[in-house]
């Protein structure tokens, strides 16, 4: 049985969670997605495979490893675009013509994979393929929803000054600094109070 890999998600769509796929990003990155069983079960947790997908791929990974290894650094490659077009969109910059490129090849891929499918009496816009490559095509279609959508105003960085993670800030006064409070916010108000009581 392959290990299971444990990811928070704590971005608010799957498009930035995936982008806070590496843990304290600004000072010393940390990779999370090391290798085709960590993205596939990313995936998962994520809501992106169901269960028989995700035991699928671990099993078709460990049969072709040439092609595990392709999309592994396909989806690296997706992610550092995707984390630079939504840090941009954070800052209120124009994002990078050549990031805008590869999610466009990417999006291109997943809208043709797309067909209309009938749900009980309502019509719902699903996805059709190697289940492997749904992961990149779910991903790029959740990216091209926030950046064109309302939302992509409550785009934020983490405030802490090693994560890096970004997030959809959904409070209602839209004043939410960190990716986690129970992590980041707790950690950065402890070394206030630390440097407050030293002052004094």
């Amino acid at each position: 049985m392959v290990r299971m890999t444990e990811f928070k998600l704590l971005g608010g769509a799957p498009c930035l969670d995936f982008a806070n796929t590496v843990d304290w990003r600004k000072r010393e990155p940390q990779e999370l997605l090391n290798s085709i069983h960590d993205l596939i079960d990313w995936a998962h947790q994520a809501g992106v495979l169901p269960d028989a997908d995700a035991e699928r791929l671990h099993e078709a990974a460990h049969r072709d490893p040439g092609k595990a290894e392709r999309l592994h650094g396909r989806a690296l490659s997706l992610r550092e675009t995707i984390h630079g077009l939504f840090k941009a969109a954070a800052y209120g910059v124009n994002p990078d013509e050549h990031d805008l490129e590869q999610l466009n090849e990417e999006l291109a891929q997943a809208l043709s994979h797309m067909k209309l499918t009938r749900s009980g009496p309502a019509l719902t816009l699903q996805l059709h393929g190697d289940a492997a490559e749904k992961i990149l095509w779910s991903v790029a279609y959740s990216a091209m929803q926030l950046l064109t959508g309302d939302s992509i105003g409550r785009v934020k960085e983490c405030s802490d000054p090693r994560c890096g993670w970004l997030f959809l800030d959904t409070s209602r006064n839209g004043t939410r600094r960190w990716c986690s409070m129970e992590d980041c916010g707790n950690r950065n108000k402890a070394r206030a109070h630390y440097r407050k009581r030293k002052t004094s």
